[in-house]
């Protein structure tokens, strides 16, 4: 007579396959969302550390700022100008004072936030100008219209600022830094500031850059 063995599974061992079934269907949505979540984040903070990454722009940059090269001369002036402002009438309105604090030789300078090189053999000559209004309006100034340079004695040769942020908008009663550029040859000698109004008196400066 033969024997027959049968091995038939336990009503545990279904039990647990039924439950295990059960919660892999549960959890598996719940790790979907985990993943993707996690997956968003760790994009998030790629994306983030990006935009906070220093930008480098022509030039060097320190903390988002373009920076240039130094003067490679520097003459102090602290000269003080007063001239009158005029309105549509011809009459005089106020006084606005200008003060020219110093004159810089350089090869780099900053344009619209954009750093500038002067090409070989030129350099630019940078006026570094205080503007003070004691008047109760605001005023717009082409400041550029005060001063002349020139080069090489040639005194019927004046030289209009090529670099400029004018006009120079000055707040009631109130005082705003402005620069004034030239271009020149390294070449030239006998730099020579002329200020004053277009159709007025002038104070001639000497400069010593070059």
């Amino acid at each position: 007579m033969s024997r027959f063995s049968f091995h038939l599974p336990s009503l545990s061992r279904n039990r647990f396959l039924f439950y295990r079934r059960l919660n892999i269907k549960k959890t598996l949505p719940l790790l979907i969302i985990v993943l993707s979540a996690a997956l968003v984040l760790f994009w998030f903070g790629q994306a983030l550390q990006k935009a906070l990454a220093s930008p480098r722009t022509q030039g060097n940059t320190a903390a988002g700022r373009v920076t240039i090269a130094g003067p490679r001369a520097t003459q102090s002036i602290n000269s003080d100008f007063s001239f009158p402002l005029t309105g549509a009438n011809k009459k005089v309105l106020t006084e606005v004072k200008f003060s020219l604090e110093s004159a810089e030789l350089r090869d780099e300078i900053i344009v619209k936030g954009q750093r500038a090189t002067a090409i070989e053999g030129r350099a630019f000559v940078i006026l570094t100008i205080k503007i003070t209004s004691g008047f109760n309006r605001g005023l717009e100034i082409n400041s550029r219209d005060y001063f002349r340079l020139t080069v090489n004695d040639n005194e019927g040769e004046l030289l209009a600022p090529e670099i400029h942020n004018d006009p120079v908008t000055v707040q009631p009663k109130s005082t705003k830094y402005t620069r004034l550029g030239f271009p020149v040859n390294e070449t030239d000698r006998n730099l020579r500031l002329i200020i004053g109004e277009i159709e007025g008196e002038k104070t001639v400066i000497d400069l010593t850059l070059l």
